[in-house]
């Protein structure tokens, strides 16, 4: 396995707020959605998983993050426990999530 995975991402504020990104032959998306009533956001993703399995699939689905209904919700996982490279723009640590997935999701 790589060490990075290469991600997309979007709404940046310290840290990017919606993330996607391929694992394995699964796509990702990771949510750190502001919240109201805290005035601020999360130290944490929501993660999902999508039945995308292809660029053309997102391409042809430009508005995925607004609509999760398709999409499996894994549970959270703290933005420090991610390993954004020191950009925070380009890549995430593969090992770390690795590691959070093999524990939350059953990708079998």
């Amino acid at each position: 396995m790589k060490d990075r995975s290469p991600i997309r991402y979007g709404a940046f504020y310290d840290y990017p707020r919606m993330i996607r990104f391929q694992f394995g032959e699964a796509w990702f998306f990771l949510r750190s959605a502001f919240d109201e009533e805290q005035d601020d956001y999360p130290n944490f993703y929501d993660v999902f998983l999508f039945p995308f399995r292809t660029e053309e699939e997102f391409q042809a689905n430009p508005y995925y993050w607004k609509d999760l209904s398709a999409a499996a919700h894994l549970g959270r996982i703290p933005i420090a426990e991610v390993g954004l490279d020191e950009t925070r723009r380009q890549s995430l640590d593969a090992h770390r999530i690795e590691k959070w997935l093999s524990a939350h999701a059953n990708l079998e």
